[in-house]
């Protein structure tokens, strides 16, 4: 999202790829190690959103490199990238019922 702004207001640094370079690395890095133990429920869940963002992070360069694809503006990626933080508390939910504690974690 942080990039998506920066792309948004035409101020996109070399320092701010290379932080989204190292997030993705570490999000990729993250996700693999999930599938070593994660159930089949939580995997689905995971692959879905991994393919939402990588399709946020295509759609997100290509709008930078002043091509984006028809019906991809800087508004439409934006509510994909806040519709997906809201499966991610439906995932989250799945997750903790995955691990047998309740869905929903006190104060959410």
């Amino acid at each position: 999202m942080k990039y998506l702004w920066l792309v948004h207001k035409g101020e996109v640094t070399a320092q701010a790829r290379a932080d989204l370079e190292e997030t993705r690395h570490a999000m990729h890095t993250a996700f693999a190690e999930a599938q070593m133990v994660a159930s089949d429920a939580v995997l689905r869940e995971l692959d879905a959103m991994t393919v939402t963002l990588a399709g946020a992070y295509s759609r997100t360069l290509l709008l930078e490199d002043g091509n984006p694809h028809p019906g991809w503006s800087f508004e439409e990626i934006q509510t994909e990238l806040l519709q997906l933080g809201d499966h991610w508390k439906d995932m989250r939910g799945i997750m903790r019922a995955d691990l047998g504690v309740d869905p929903e974690p006190a104060g959410s």
